[in-house]
């Protein structure tokens, strides 16, 4: 009983210290993973047993993205693409606003949500300085659009990389599940922006101007390193697809292809290091360990046990784990959740027909959920900071969650009725 109770206490400060920023979430996470093995309460949380609680394979899948994408950052591919945007336009805000949440969303499929972000964000806050907008007009339907094109692919968000390891779901299956809901949401997002955005209407063409004269081809500083890094992340999303036939894990791909692309670069990883989010591996790490203690004093099982007494019926337990996980990823964070639910989703699964479906609707609530509030993920936080430091105006909580809140309802319910009709399959 006491192990149980000093692993709940950790826990629980854990969380109450990130969720109010009492500090760096990832050192507060990595310090209490420490800590919660110092105090012994599980005999399996030692140095020597790391491979069996820490998951290498989504570590890996993170370095080796963050690798690639961050050398063809360096090229200024993606800047390019936001200018080309713009300069397609012919002056039409419409057609901006449209085809730059429609451009995030697909680059987020396959790069970190936060980097997609922080290149598009830039060419989009002169935009708003041009026009004179509000920044949150274009940037907050912007970070909903990363975090549901996100959710489409195994890589596309850090919560779907947890769930796809721990489930064994091949890349191609992950995504012909997740991008039916995806795209259901991502098209309802826009009708609903475009609905209530009366103000993009209103702009006049000639305030476009300035943007309209840049050239996305001077934003290419190096087109060599362009054209063989295209090649790698090309050769390393078809081994996403076929890695379950090769017999490889999805993190060896990723990390040839990123040990590849450091060669043909001449980059060494010091040099890369600035691009590597050090803080968001530390983080899994130190979650990993207090999510293994926790397994290890039963209160996973107690979890899984009052859900399962509760009801057995298979689409309440899926609608549990879809709200439930959707919910507090708003307030707690997409990645924090994920991790407690996968052991929880793991005892139940193989206790109904279809129980696969759990992994889908936790990948879903997760990521859907995340687009709550500013603390419900990291590009939330990221997007809102840029808004305050560039515009000098403080962006309230509550007026994120009030429209944030929508597009989570949104897509948690589109997910509901997606998971419903598969359930009945």
């Amino acid at each position: 009983m006491i192990p149980k109770i000093i692993s709940l206490v950790i826990f629980f400060l854990t969380y109450y210290l990130i969720i109010f920023g009492k500090g760096n979430k990832a050192v507060i996470a990595f310090s209490m993973g420490l800590l919660i093995s110092l105090v012994k309460v599980s005999d399996t949380l030692r140095v020597s047993n790391v491979g069996s609680f820490i998951d290498f394979n989504t570590l890996g899948i993170l370095l080796g993205m963050m690798i690639i994408v961050g050398i063809l950052k360096t090229t200024g591919l993606f800047q390019a693409i936001a200018i080309y945007i713009v300069k397609k336009s012919n002056g039409n805000l419409i057609y901006i606003f449209v085809s730059t949440l429609i451009a995030v969303a697909i680059l987020s499929s396959v790069l970190d949500n936060v980097t997609t972000l922080l290149l598009f964000s830039p060419i989009i806050i002169y935009i708003c300085q041009e026009i004179e907008i509000k920044p949150e007009t274009f940037l907050f339907p912007m970070i909903f659009a990363a975090n549901i094109g996100g959710t489409a692919t195994m890589i596309g968000d850090p919560p779907n990389i947890l769930v796809g390891s721990a489930s064994g779901t091949s890349f191609l299956k992950f995504l012909l599940v997740m991008i039916v809901p995806s795209l259901i949401s991502l098209f309802l997002t826009i009708l609903y922006f475009l609905y209530t955005l009366k103000e993009l209407k209103l702009v006049k063409k000639d305030k476009l101007n300035i943007v309209m004269e840049s050239d996305p081809k001077k934003a290419i500083v190096d087109y060599n390193l362009l054209k063989k890094g295209l090649l790698i992340f090309v050769l390393v999303i078809v081994g996403f697809f076929i890695h379950e036939y090769l017999d490889y894990e999805a993190a060896l791909i990723a990390l040839t292809g990123s040990a590849v692309m450091l060669m043909i670069s001449k980059k060494d990883f010091d040099e890369i290091s600035s691009e590597i989010e050090w803080d968001t591996l530390f983080f899994f790490v130190g979650l990993f360990a207090i999510v293994k203690a926790l397994e290890d004093v039963h209160v996973i099982q107690d979890i899984t046990n009052l859900i399962f007494n509760f009801t057995s019926h298979p689409y309440i337990l899926i609608l549990i784990v879809l709200w439930g996980s959707g919910i507090l990823a708003a307030f707690m964070g997409a990645v924090p959740v994920v991790t407690i639910f996968i052991p929880i989703a793991k005892a139940l699964v193989g206790t109904f027909p279809n129980s696969d479906l759990l992994w889908w609707a936790l990948a879903l609530g997760a990521s859907f959920g995340g687009n709550g509030t500013i603390s419900g993920a990291a590009s939330n936080m990221v997007i809102v900071g840029m808004i305050e430091n560039n515009f000098n105006r403080k962006i309230k909580f509550a007026k994120f969650m009030k429209l944030g809140m929508k597009i989570a309802t949104l897509g948690l319910l589109v997910s509901s009725l997606y998971l419903y009709l598969l359930l009945k399959l």
